[in-house]
């Protein structure tokens, strides 16, 4: 089964332990978090696949951490309705929630949307982490490690830039076709942000960034992984 490691917001740190404890008992990894700052921090340090936000945070505070999360990360969301309203479930659609559901859900279904949610965000056979002949990259702890041992963090936006890169090593990926991928949309209006991102990764993956080994750009074709025959991948 594809576990994963979820976050569950709620209004306060020990709330619902039965959502807990069917998680737990399904071979998730759960932590709560109820302070707004927290959750947040939460989330930027990428540890997590799923959000999910209780139904006891008040309905604003719930679609603004939602907003925020999004733009942070493209962690799975799944937001738990205080109220079965119409207008709510498209909110909660519209700040970035992958799924929601209404009050007086079974937690049998609960369960089977966090599996298809992290089949999206979690696939099975994933690679964690990638070894080259100078260095290591974690993607599970968004983590380079240097020849040096020096510990480099990748935000969430970085990783999954790399990480779509590795997983297509030695194939050119156009700007365009990476947009669509990180950010979830058509791609046009994301590709100044995929030059900006591909910049810091260089910055904190290459020896020399300005002659880069490992992202290289391909002229009319895009960015290209280039893996070293010597490299090797684990789980």
């Amino acid at each position: 089964m594809n576990t994963g490691r979820i976050l569950v917001a709620s209004s306060g740190a020990e709330a619902q332990p039965e959502l807990r404890s069917v998680l737990e008992l399904e071979g998730h990894q759960v932590a709560a978090a109820a302070a707004t700052a927290e959750i947040l921090h939460c989330i930027e340090s990428g540890r997590y696949d799923l959000l999910i936000l209780t139904a006891d945070l008040e309905p604003a505070g719930a679609f603004s951490l939602c907003t925020a999360a999004r733009s942070q990360s493209d962690l799975g969301i799944i937001f738990l309705g205080s109220a079965d309203g119409g207008q709510v479930r498209i909110d909660a659609l519209n700040a970035g929630a992958d799924d929601f559901l209404p009050p007086g859900f079974v937690l049998a279904e609960m369960l089977a949307r966090v599996r298809a949610i992290l089949r999206r965000v979690k696939p099975a056979g994933k690679r964690h982490q990638v070894l080259l002949p100078d260095r290591a990259i974690n993607f599970q702890s968004h983590k380079i490690t240097g020849p040096d041992g020096r510990i480099t963090h990748l935000t969430p936006k970085e990783c999954l830039v790399l990480e779509h890169l590795v997983s297509h090593a030695n194939r050119p990926l156009t700007p365009q076709s990476l947009a669509q991928t990180v950010w979830q949309r058509d791609g046009r209006g994301q590709l100044e942000y995929v030059r900006v991102v591909v910049k810091q990764l260089r910055r904190k993956l290459e020896p020399d960034p300005g002659n880069p080994r490992y992202i290289l750009t391909q002229r009319s074709a895009g960015y290209q992984f280039q893996m070293p025959a010597l490299a090797a991948q684990g789980v």
